[in-house]
């Protein structure tokens, strides 16, 4: 018999919440009468309500690196009785408590850190296969299968925070906007200079009006590259529902490997991606409407936060005249 009520608790890291919506897609895809409910950190309930596939977000007031103990008890004595299944995408001890606590009847996921008691539905995977994060997402339901363009992210627009949004940080809409997003929570490795996104801002600012989105970790990368006029940093002044909101009236956004990358890919905006220790190959946009920049270096894809040679030819040689080209 099949589970009827579903909880998915993915990794709390923004884009693999976004790559999370392939699973549920594909769980609905099997059985629209199945409910699922998403467990996440208070910061992404918003991204959850714009998931047409999502009953509701769980939240559990912890943050990324805590392990709450006394708060996952209380979430998981609320929980009792109301899931017949569980699908963990992490493999830390901690994502796999509270269905365990909650006494999930079916608890699907890898082993990982010594889960042996918490996960008792296992599915395993190659380490190649690991690292191809959406195909191991929507294989962790049912059978193993190749990720159909059917199970793309696709997050929903709210017309009334887009006209708040407008008015709010006077946007003229008599050009066409490109968000850039130049940052990325992973680190340096990922990460296209900031004279790079200068170079192609200046290209483009005469025809468009581009808005910088990122943290507010992020907020002096904004403003270097900011002119003040058609050039905006808005680091650390948007929520996530005002970055989907901005993607869905852009046209393109250019952008790292990064969580606003996979969330871009989920609008209308046309997603320039740049790719430097990671792989387009394993963590691609999930979208048609995309265009990669990608060298693949002699050690390249690294994956390493840093590089250790010190040089980043990944990303350096990927020049703003190649990016620009995208635009035409």
């Amino acid at each position: 018999m099949s589970a009827k009520n579903i909880l998915i608790v993915p990794q709390n890291w923004l884009g693999d919440i976004v790559m999370a919506q392939t699973l549920l897609k594909k769980i609905k895809n099997k059985n629209k009468s199945i409910n699922i409910d998403v467990l996440v950190e208070p910061v992404f309930e918003e991204l959850i309500n714009r998931m047409p596939e999502a009953n509701k977000a769980i939240v559990l007031n912890c943050k990324h690196s805590e392990l709450g103990l006394g708060k996952r008890f209380r979430l998981a004595k609320q929980l009792s009785g109301t899931y017949d299944q569980s699908i963990v995408l992490s493999r830390s001890i901690k994502s796999a408590l509270i269905p365990y606590l909650a006494k999930i009847p079916i608890r699907t996921g890898e082993r990982g850190e010594s889960r042996y008691i918490l996960i008792n539905d296992l599915k395993s995977f190659s380490r190649e296969d690991r690292r191809k994060t959406a195909y191991r997402y929507v294989s962790m339901y049912s059978e193993k299968e190749e990720l159909d363009e059917k199970y793309f992210p696709t997050l929903e627009a709210d017309s009334e925070n887009t006209n708040n949004l407008i008015s709010n940080l006077g946007l003229k809409l008599d050009k066409k906007i490109v968000i850039f997003a130049p940052g990325a929570a992973f680190g340096p490795s990922k990460m296209w200079p900031v004279n790079k996104f200068k170079e192609l801002g200046s290209k483009l600012e005469n025809n468009f009006l581009i808005l910088i989105l990122g943290s507010k970790n992020e907020a002096h990368i904004g403003e270097q590259i900011a002119n003040g006029r058609s050039i905006i940093s808005l680091c650390g002044k948007t929520s996530i529902k005002d970055a989907i909101d901005l993607m869905h009236i852009s046209e393109f956004c250019v952008s790292n490997d990064s969580g606003l990358m996979h969330l871009a890919s989920a609008t209308k905006t046309k997603s320039i991606s740049i790719y430097g220790a990671t792989s387009p190959d394993l963590t691609p946009p999930l979208t048609n409407n995309k265009e990669i920049h990608y060298v693949k270096a002699s050690c390249s894809p690294c994956f390493e936060k840093i590089c250790k040679y010190g040089h980043y030819n990944c990303l350096v040689e990927i020049q703003a005249d190649d990016v620009f080209k995208s635009f035409k």
